[in-house]
Protein backbone atom coordinates (compact mmCIF):
# COMPACT_ATOMS: atom_id res chain seq x y z
CA UNK A 1 0.00 0.00 0.00
CA UNK A 2 1.39 3.38 -0.91
CA UNK A 3 2.31 5.90 2.02
CA UNK A 4 2.92 9.27 2.24
CA UNK A 5 5.08 11.03 4.54
CA UNK A 6 6.12 15.03 5.43
CA UNK A 7 7.88 17.20 7.78
CA UNK A 8 8.03 20.59 8.07
CA UNK A 9 11.43 21.98 9.98
CA UNK A 10 10.88 25.74 11.62
CA UNK A 11 14.51 26.33 12.74
CA UNK A 12 16.26 25.51 9.05
CA UNK A 13 12.75 25.98 7.06
CA UNK A 14 13.01 22.50 5.02
CA UNK A 15 10.27 20.58 3.93
CA UNK A 16 10.55 16.68 3.05
CA UNK A 17 7.86 14.83 1.60
CA UNK A 18 7.91 11.26 0.44
CA UNK A 19 6.03 8.58 -1.00
CA UNK A 20 6.92 5.17 -0.77
CA UNK A 21 5.46 3.92 -4.21
CA UNK A 22 4.05 6.35 -7.04
CA UNK A 23 5.03 5.01 -10.53
CA UNK A 24 6.83 2.11 -9.66
CA UNK A 25 9.32 3.84 -7.25
CA UNK A 26 9.32 5.99 -4.31
CA UNK A 27 9.46 9.69 -4.66
CA UNK A 28 11.63 12.34 -2.69
CA UNK A 29 11.28 16.12 -2.41
CA UNK A 30 13.02 18.52 -0.15
CA UNK A 31 11.90 22.30 -0.12
CA UNK A 32 14.62 25.01 1.13
CA UNK A 33 13.33 28.42 2.49
CA UNK A 34 9.59 28.18 2.24
CA UNK A 35 6.97 28.60 4.76
CA UNK A 36 5.54 25.68 6.09
CA UNK A 37 1.89 27.05 4.30
CA UNK A 38 3.36 26.96 0.89
CA UNK A 39 5.27 23.68 1.05
CA UNK A 40 2.72 21.54 1.92
CA UNK A 41 0.45 23.28 -1.39
CA UNK A 42 3.62 22.49 -3.12
CA UNK A 43 3.12 18.73 -1.96
CA UNK A 44 -0.43 18.73 -2.20
CA UNK A 45 -0.11 20.18 -5.62
CA UNK A 46 2.94 17.70 -7.13
CA UNK A 47 1.45 14.43 -5.05
CA UNK A 48 -1.67 14.92 -7.41
CA UNK A 49 0.04 15.35 -10.23
CA UNK A 50 1.90 11.86 -9.67
CA UNK A 51 -1.18 10.20 -8.76
CA UNK A 52 -2.95 11.37 -12.03
CA UNK A 53 -0.04 10.66 -14.25
CA UNK A 54 0.44 7.32 -12.83
CA UNK A 55 -3.53 6.93 -13.27
CA UNK A 56 -2.70 7.46 -17.20
CA UNK A 57 0.73 6.13 -17.99
CA UNK A 58 0.54 3.02 -16.10
CA UNK A 59 0.58 0.09 -18.45
CA UNK A 60 0.03 -2.76 -15.75
CA UNK A 61 -3.27 -0.89 -14.82
CA UNK A 62 -5.78 -2.02 -16.53
CA UNK A 63 -8.09 1.09 -16.41
CA UNK A 64 -5.19 3.65 -17.49
CA UNK A 65 -5.70 5.12 -20.56
CA UNK A 66 -2.21 3.57 -22.51
CA UNK A 67 -3.45 -0.07 -21.25
CA UNK A 68 -6.91 0.33 -23.11
CA UNK A 69 -4.48 1.65 -26.11
CA UNK A 70 -2.66 -1.72 -25.64
CA UNK A 71 -5.24 -3.66 -25.80
CA UNK A 72 -7.75 -2.48 -28.46
CA UNK A 73 -5.32 -0.61 -30.93
CA UNK A 74 -4.45 -3.63 -32.71
CA UNK A 75 -8.14 -4.18 -33.81
CA UNK A 76 -9.19 -0.69 -34.30
CA UNK A 77 -7.95 2.85 -33.95
CA UNK A 78 -8.22 4.26 -30.65
CA UNK A 79 -9.08 7.98 -29.56
CA UNK A 80 -6.83 9.26 -27.34
CA UNK A 81 -6.56 12.04 -25.30
CA UNK A 82 -4.85 15.28 -26.28
CA UNK A 83 -2.24 14.88 -23.49
CA UNK A 84 -1.59 11.44 -24.85
CA UNK A 85 -1.80 12.18 -27.86
CA UNK A 86 0.76 15.20 -27.26
CA UNK A 87 3.01 12.17 -25.66
CA UNK A 88 2.46 9.99 -28.43
CA UNK A 89 4.28 12.48 -30.87
CA UNK A 90 7.04 13.77 -28.72
CA UNK A 91 7.92 10.29 -28.45
CA UNK A 92 8.19 10.01 -32.04
CA UNK A 93 10.50 12.64 -32.07
CA UNK A 94 12.67 11.14 -29.80
CA UNK A 95 12.97 7.86 -31.58
CA UNK A 96 13.77 9.58 -34.83
CA UNK A 97 16.57 11.69 -32.71
CA UNK A 98 17.94 8.75 -31.70
CA UNK A 99 17.68 6.65 -34.07
CA UNK A 100 15.70 4.23 -32.84
CA UNK A 101 17.27 3.75 -29.77
CA UNK A 102 14.46 5.20 -28.02
CA UNK A 103 11.20 3.16 -28.73
CA UNK A 104 8.44 3.05 -26.82
CA UNK A 105 6.99 -0.15 -28.37
CA UNK A 106 10.59 -2.07 -27.66
CA UNK A 107 10.20 -3.58 -31.03
CA UNK A 108 9.43 -1.45 -34.09
CA UNK A 109 7.77 1.97 -33.99
CA UNK A 110 6.99 1.91 -37.34
CA UNK A 111 4.40 -0.54 -36.65
CA UNK A 112 2.72 2.28 -34.35
CA UNK A 113 0.38 5.17 -36.20
CA UNK A 114 -0.95 8.36 -35.45
CA UNK A 115 -3.57 9.28 -37.37
CA UNK A 116 -3.80 13.39 -36.68
CA UNK A 117 -6.83 14.61 -38.13
CA UNK A 118 -8.95 11.74 -35.89
CA UNK A 119 -6.19 11.85 -33.11
CA UNK A 120 -6.56 8.07 -33.29
CA UNK A 121 -3.92 5.46 -32.20
CA UNK A 122 -3.16 1.99 -33.89
CA UNK A 123 -0.80 -0.48 -34.26
CA UNK A 124 -0.24 -2.35 -37.70
CA UNK A 125 0.62 -5.81 -35.95
CA UNK A 126 -0.55 -7.93 -32.78
CA UNK A 127 1.08 -8.22 -29.96
CA UNK A 128 2.80 -4.66 -29.79
CA UNK A 129 2.22 -2.65 -26.79
CA UNK A 130 3.33 0.73 -25.48
CA UNK A 131 5.96 1.46 -22.29
CA UNK A 132 6.75 4.53 -21.29
CA UNK A 133 9.11 2.85 -18.43
CA UNK A 134 11.87 4.68 -20.17
CA UNK A 135 10.19 8.26 -20.48
CA UNK A 136 7.29 8.66 -17.96
CA UNK A 137 9.69 9.39 -14.75
CA UNK A 138 11.25 12.57 -17.12
CA UNK A 139 7.98 13.88 -18.27
CA UNK A 140 6.71 13.91 -14.36
CA UNK A 141 9.69 15.59 -13.41
CA UNK A 142 9.23 18.32 -16.20
CA UNK A 143 5.24 18.79 -15.13
CA UNK A 144 6.28 18.60 -11.10
CA UNK A 145 9.37 21.56 -12.20
CA UNK A 146 6.31 23.94 -13.51
CA UNK A 147 4.66 23.33 -10.18
CA UNK A 148 7.66 24.12 -8.57
CA UNK A 149 8.01 27.43 -10.52
CA UNK A 150 4.63 28.71 -10.46
CA UNK A 151 5.13 28.81 -6.62
CA UNK A 152 8.50 30.13 -6.85
CA UNK A 153 10.27 27.61 -5.26
CA UNK A 154 13.82 28.37 -5.66
CA UNK A 155 15.57 25.81 -3.93
CA UNK A 156 14.61 22.18 -3.85
CA UNK A 157 16.04 18.77 -4.25
CA UNK A 158 13.76 16.22 -6.01
CA UNK A 159 14.70 12.61 -6.31
CA UNK A 160 12.52 9.57 -8.23
CA UNK A 161 14.46 5.99 -7.00
CA UNK A 162 17.92 7.66 -7.17
CA UNK A 163 17.65 7.08 -10.82
CA UNK A 164 15.97 10.78 -11.81
CA UNK A 165 16.55 13.99 -10.19
CA UNK A 166 16.30 17.69 -10.39
CA UNK A 167 17.65 20.10 -8.29
CA UNK A 168 16.88 23.94 -7.97
CA UNK A 169 19.33 26.09 -6.29
CA UNK A 170 21.37 25.46 -3.75
CA UNK A 171 21.66 23.05 -0.51
CA UNK A 172 21.27 24.79 2.72
CA UNK A 173 25.03 24.22 3.41
CA UNK A 174 26.26 24.87 0.10
CA UNK A 175 25.88 26.54 -3.22
CA UNK A 176 24.42 23.70 -4.97
CA UNK A 177 23.43 19.82 -4.71
CA UNK A 178 25.89 16.99 -4.66
CA UNK A 179 25.00 13.34 -5.99
CA UNK A 180 27.58 10.82 -5.85
CA UNK A 181 27.10 8.24 -7.74
CA UNK A 182 27.62 4.57 -5.96
CA UNK A 183 28.87 0.97 -7.34
CA UNK A 184 25.86 -1.53 -7.51
CA UNK A 185 28.40 -4.41 -7.81
CA UNK A 186 31.14 -2.69 -4.90
CA UNK A 187 29.12 -1.17 -2.24
CA UNK A 188 30.78 2.14 -0.80
CA UNK A 189 32.97 2.83 -4.03
CA UNK A 190 32.12 5.77 -5.52
CA UNK A 191 32.19 6.37 -9.39
CA UNK A 192 32.00 9.92 -9.32
CA UNK A 193 30.22 12.78 -8.38
CA UNK A 194 27.53 15.44 -10.14
CA UNK A 195 27.26 19.13 -8.93
CA UNK A 196 23.44 20.42 -9.92
CA UNK A 197 22.27 23.51 -10.00
CA UNK A 198 18.94 24.32 -11.89
CA UNK A 199 19.75 20.52 -13.68
CA UNK A 200 18.53 17.51 -13.70
CA UNK A 201 20.38 13.84 -13.63
CA UNK A 202 19.08 10.55 -14.95
CA UNK A 203 20.95 6.87 -13.83
CA UNK A 204 20.43 4.11 -16.09
CA UNK A 205 22.11 0.29 -16.17
CA UNK A 206 22.36 -2.69 -14.81
CA UNK A 207 22.57 -3.75 -10.73
CA UNK A 208 23.46 -7.37 -9.23
CA UNK A 209 19.55 -7.83 -8.60
CA UNK A 210 17.99 -5.91 -11.58
CA UNK A 211 19.70 -6.87 -15.23
CA UNK A 212 18.93 -7.09 -18.53
CA UNK A 213 16.10 -4.93 -18.26
CA UNK A 214 17.15 -2.59 -20.90
CA UNK A 215 16.73 -3.95 -24.56
CA UNK A 216 18.26 -2.73 -27.35
CA UNK A 217 15.04 -2.17 -29.73
CA UNK A 218 16.90 -2.33 -33.42
CA UNK A 219 18.44 -5.78 -32.25
CA UNK A 220 16.16 -7.06 -29.59
CA UNK A 221 18.85 -7.91 -27.28
CA UNK A 222 19.31 -7.20 -23.61
CA UNK A 223 21.91 -4.99 -22.41
CA UNK A 224 23.80 -7.45 -19.78
CA UNK A 225 26.76 -5.56 -19.49
CA UNK A 226 28.01 -4.04 -16.56
CA UNK A 227 27.44 -0.37 -17.11
CA UNK A 228 26.18 2.19 -15.98
CA UNK A 229 25.10 5.56 -17.73
CA UNK A 230 24.55 9.39 -16.44
CA UNK A 231 22.81 11.91 -17.99
CA UNK A 232 22.82 15.14 -16.63
CA UNK A 233 20.55 17.99 -18.88
CA UNK A 234 18.49 21.45 -17.85
CA UNK A 235 15.72 19.44 -19.34
CA UNK A 236 14.62 16.26 -17.14
CA UNK A 237 12.70 14.60 -19.92
CA UNK A 238 15.84 14.70 -22.53
CA UNK A 239 17.93 13.25 -19.10
CA UNK A 240 15.61 10.26 -18.70
CA UNK A 241 15.10 9.32 -22.41
CA UNK A 242 19.00 9.69 -23.54
CA UNK A 243 20.13 7.31 -20.76
CA UNK A 244 17.75 4.16 -21.73
CA UNK A 245 18.78 5.54 -25.96
CA UNK A 246 22.53 5.49 -24.88
CA UNK A 247 23.19 2.88 -22.85
CA UNK A 248 22.23 0.64 -26.39
CA UNK A 249 24.13 3.05 -28.41
CA UNK A 250 27.68 2.93 -29.92
CA UNK A 251 30.32 5.20 -30.11
CA UNK A 252 29.43 6.63 -33.36
CA UNK A 253 25.70 6.84 -32.66
CA UNK A 254 26.30 7.62 -29.29
CA UNK A 255 28.41 11.22 -30.91
CA UNK A 256 25.30 11.53 -33.38
CA UNK A 257 22.37 11.41 -30.68
CA UNK A 258 24.40 14.40 -28.16
CA UNK A 259 25.48 16.57 -30.96
CA UNK A 260 21.48 17.33 -31.19
CA UNK A 261 20.38 17.74 -27.76
CA UNK A 262 21.91 20.78 -25.06
CA UNK A 263 23.52 18.51 -22.48
CA UNK A 264 25.42 19.86 -19.38
CA UNK A 265 27.37 16.05 -19.29
CA UNK A 266 27.13 12.07 -19.93
CA UNK A 267 29.45 9.68 -18.29
CA UNK A 268 29.12 5.95 -18.95
CA UNK A 269 31.04 3.69 -16.25
CA UNK A 270 31.61 0.34 -16.84
CA UNK A 271 31.44 -1.56 -13.77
Amino acid sequence: MRSSFDQYFDDSQVFHGSLTEIMGTRFDLVIVGKSRDISGIVWQSMTRELERLDAMLNRFVPSTEISVINKTAATSPVNVSEEIWEILCNCRTYHQKTFGLFDITLKDFSQLELHAEERTVSFQQPNLFLDFGGYAKGYAMKQLKAILEDYKVENCFVDFGNSAIFALGRHPYGDSWKVSIENPFHKGEILGEFTLNNTALSTSGNTPSYTGHIVNPLSGEKIEDRVMLCVESEDPLDAEVLTTALIAADNHQTEKIVSQFDLKQTKKFNL
